[in-house]
């Protein structure tokens, strides 16, 4: 990544307008500083599976069947349907192939000696009773919306992985592209509150910007709101599309989910027409151990199959039944960049199989938030791509923008034909409509509900450890940063009563220090990589100002390393990056 020096220092004589302009990164996908973490010929999926298997059974036109050619094999078929987020109601096992009533079924085959040899979770689309919608849309011009949002997915990380994917999504529909989405939050749930909900579930630490006093705006939703009551009554996307008439769908490919993981309620009763969840729960709970192998068939490979599903719906009607779909693929690359290249065949076919559909439909491509883990982010590229996800502009935007481009879609352009536009201020929510012109104010992280930490936009700054230290990182005025960092990771874990179950964190060193070349007023802003004893060796990074000694923490501490199972003595999302279990 190339910083833009020479733009930066026209405006260093004007203090005010050098925070205040976003100068936003120059992205290099093929950085050489981040090519040795590279792999495109990645598929541990592919190397593993047993490409000989043949799937058995069928299900078509809500009918099921067997295809085996021998009649020493038997088949039996069982509906999985929805009774929670995380539980199935689970029908008897039938023997008599033909009809059945539910989206989910899941056949096992067992040989002449009853043992089982063949398991397999298929899916369908059943049409339920159309709705007289709740708003008055005759006059409406509606068209299908599609998303498609491939978790932990960044820009850049987009170019690399999904080459013929992104040339034929931008050559053949024309699409637009808005690399400069800035996440909102550090990992799928603040990102998916935002998108579906127009809600924040985090603090906003506005102190960057201020001289002595913290402003800390607070979430719209805290934790115990967002985990313990159901969200069936609150508005979300889902239910204003059903309101204006349309059938909609959601399919995640994890049963934890955005809105459950690790303990939270979700919603009572499905979000959407049609939910996959009893999908992921039969797979990862429910089923047979062996349906549950998957063989060569991908997590998301499940989620386009019931994407294409659900676009071949509907189709039965006189008049157009308007669709909004939702897929989001959490397996594919959440933990190790390397995942998404083998991929881009699967993506690339959807999108030319659908090609007529989609030319008369609103396609999103995006993701969340990009990789949070792994020594990629310790290049420079890397540290951007964590908190910049792959959708569609020219200019720093969030997830609220793209939240208020759907409502834009579907409550106000349809009126005009999509002709507007002027900026619209849309009532309760907090961010612009991509599709029009947006309010000329600056837009940078003071004025846009961006978190300091995530920040994508470029300020000059110089490695500060190659100056102060002088003792491999053990200078006094390191040590007092990330001993802060350390300290402060520990109140957290001791005022929510975790202490007991996590262990203490101790300072080892600061592996990295980066000043901020220009102060803000009269104090110095830095960026501090901190590691901790073993047998964490957790690794934090948090952004600090020091003014006159004092040293202040900003925003929230992010844990860049990985911490899997290491804390899942609590349940807490908040704070399970701080922990590391007593008991191991």
């Amino acid at each position: 990544m190339k910083q833009n020096s020479k733009n930066i220092q026209k405006l260093i004589e004007n203090e005010q307008d050098y925070w205040n302009i976003c100068h936003l990164p120059q992205y290099d996908a093929w950085d050489d500083e981040i090519m040795k973490f590279i792999d495109p010929d990645s598929n541990s999926i592919g190397k593993k599976c047993d490409k000989n298997f043949r799937i058995l059974t069928e299900l078509k036109n809500s009918t099921w069947s067997s295809s085996s050619s021998s009649k020493k094999e038997k088949c039996r078929a069982r509906c999985h349907r929805f009774k929670s987020e995380s539980e199935n109601s689970v029908d008897d096992w039938t023997n008599k192939t033909g009809p059945i009533d539910c989206e989910i079924l899941e056949t096992v085959c067992s040989n002449e000696n009853d043992t089982d040899i063949y398991g397999w979770l298929h899916s369908q689309i059943i049409e339920t009773p159309l709705k007289p919608p709740k708003i008055n849309i005759s006059g409406l011009k509606q068209f299908d919306i599609v998303v498609i949002l491939i978790d932990s997915l960044s820009y850049t990380q987009s170019i690399r992985s999904l080459p013929r994917t992104l040339s034929y999504f931008k050559n053949h529909f024309k699409a637009v592209e808005f690399p400069f989405m800035n996440k909102i939050g550090e990992n799928s749930r603040p990102n998916g509150a935002a998108l579906w909900f127009g809600k924040s579930i985090l603090k906003l630490d506005r102190s960057f910007f201020q001289e002595e006093e913290s402003i800390i705006e607070e979430e719209d939703w805290n934790d115990e709101y967002f985990c313990d009551v159901f969200k069936d009554n609150e508005t979300h996307l889902f239910k204003e599309f059903q309101e204006y008439g349309y059938k909609t769908m959601l399919a995640e490919d994890w049963a934890g989910g955005i809105m459950t993981y690790p303990n939270c309620r979700g919603f009572k009763q499905p979000p959407s027409d049609h939910y996959m969840k009893p999908f992921q729960n039969a797979y990862e709970k429910y089923a047979e151990n062996l349906t549950r192998k998957h063989f060569c068939r991908e997590h998301h490979q499940t989620l386009l199959d019931y994407l294409q599903q659900f676009q071949n719906s509907y189709s039965g009607f006189q008049k157009n039944i308007p669709k909004f779909s939702w897929i989001w693929a959490i397996e594919l690359g959440h933990d190790y960049q390397n995942s998404i290249f083998h991929a881009d065949g699967d993506f690339h076919r959807y999108l030319i199989r659908n090609r007529e559909k989609l030319e008369k439909s609103f396609v999103f491509l995006m993701a969340d938030h990009g990789m949070r883990f792994g020594g990629i982010l310790e290049t420079k590229l890397g540290g951007i791509e964590k908190n910049n996800p792959m959708t569609n502009s020219r200019y720093l935007q969030t997830h609220y923008d793209t939240r208020a481009t759907f409502l834009d879609i579907l409550k106000y352009q349809s009126k005009s034909g999509f002709s507007q536009t002027q900026p619209l201020n849309i009532p309760g929510e907090k961010g612009n409509s991509l599709l029009r012109h947006q309010p000329k104010t600056f837009r940078n992280c003071q004025t846009l509900p961006i978190p300091t930490e995530f920040c994508i936009c470029q300020f000059e700054t110089f490695k500060a450890d190659k100056q102060v230290f002088f003792d491999s990182h053990t200078t006094k005025f390191a040590r007092n940063i990330g001993s802060k960092v350390i300290e402060a990771v520990n109140l957290k874990l001791n005022e929510s009563g975790f202490s007991g179950k996590c262990i203490e964190m101790l300072f080892e060193n600061v592996t990295s220090l980066i000043q901020y070349k220009n102060q803000y007023k009269t104090s110095i802003l830095y960026t501090v990589t901190v590691l901790a004893k073993k047998p964490s060796e957790a690794i934090f990074e948090a952004n600090i100002k020091v003014n006159s000694d004092i040293i202040k923490i900003l925003g929230m501490i992010e844990r860049v390393s990985k911490y899997g199972k290491s804390a899942d003595c609590i349940e807490s999302e908040i704070h399970r990056p701080y922990c590391y279990c007593r008991k191991q």
